[in-house]
């Protein structure tokens, strides 16, 4: 822990921080908003579709703002857009639905939380990858498999930290992604697909204290902490966006 706080980076991200926070608040309310809805169970689906996919655009504006290079051309957008349609497909199309029906096959369920694991470690270093590609103007096809040849273990080591931070703090602190019921890969990686952004837990209980009229003060603890470790998360993703950003500036 020591040697990932000596790395930390604020002054140089500030402005990008105080972005990240500002576009989380709006997807948050758009999200927590239509789940709340009583609107048909398809067009909510959907609507969580198109807010991935708008999402992917806002980490892509992101990542712009941290590497301090743009490429906004239509070519590059359709292809973000693409990638998330992609992951999208792989997570809500084909290992939930198995997971659906393999749900008393042991061996098929260790099977899909295995192939879920690995999903959930590889697709932010890739995409990350694929991002830095688009916006530097690289030939993707060469650049991603020499990218990943000669940065792999150590984008992945630092994001499996990552992680595993997120996941032991939020299990203190009953935060979205808590392992307190035990560790599932595939319910991981449906949450980070569609709300995988730093401040989801601490916008889920004011939204619900706000919803069922409770007292914020009752809800103050519970709050502050969402809100520090949210804080927190943003700093840490931030920074290894632009640790990733620094591997691939040396080649």
């Amino acid at each position: 822990m020591k040697k990932i706080m000596s790395k930390l980076h604020f002054r140089s991200i500030y402005k990008t921080i105080v972005l990240t926070l500002i576009l989380c608040f709006v997807y948050n309310i758009a999200y927590l908003m239509m789940s709340a809805s009583g609107m048909n169970v398809y067009l909510r689906q959907s609507l969580e579709v198109v807010l991935s996919l708008l999402s992917s655009l806002g980490f892509y504006f992101i990542c712009t703002k941290i590497w301090k290079k743009q490429n906004f051309c239509a070519s590059a957008i359709l292809k973000v857009l693409v990638l998330q349609g992609i992951y999208i497909l792989i997570v809500s199309g084909i290992l939930t639905n198995l997971v659906n029906v393999c749900t008393n096959n042991t061996s098929l369920m260790l099977v899909l939380q295995l192939i879920s694991a690995f999903c959930l470690v590889m697709m932010v270093p890739f995409q990350l990858i694929f991002y830095y590609g688009l916006i530097h103007d690289k030939n993707l096809k060469e650049f991603i498999p020499f990218a990943l040849k000669k940065h792999q273990k150590s984008m992945l080591n630092w994001y499996c930290t990552l992680l595993i931070c997120i996941v032991v703090f939020d299990t203190m602190s009953g935060g979205l992604f808590s392992a307190a019921q035990g560790f599932n890969a595939q319910s991981i990686l449906v949450g980070s697909m569609y709300m995988g952004n730093p401040m989801i837990s601490w916008m889920m209980y004011l939204f619900l204290g706000v919803s069922f009229k409770s007292s914020l003060a009752a809800m103050f603890t519970y709050l502050f902490v969402n809100f520090l470790l949210g804080f927190f998360y943003c700093i840490l993703e931030l920074n290894y966006v632009s640790y990733v950003g620094s591997l691939l500036d040396a080649d």
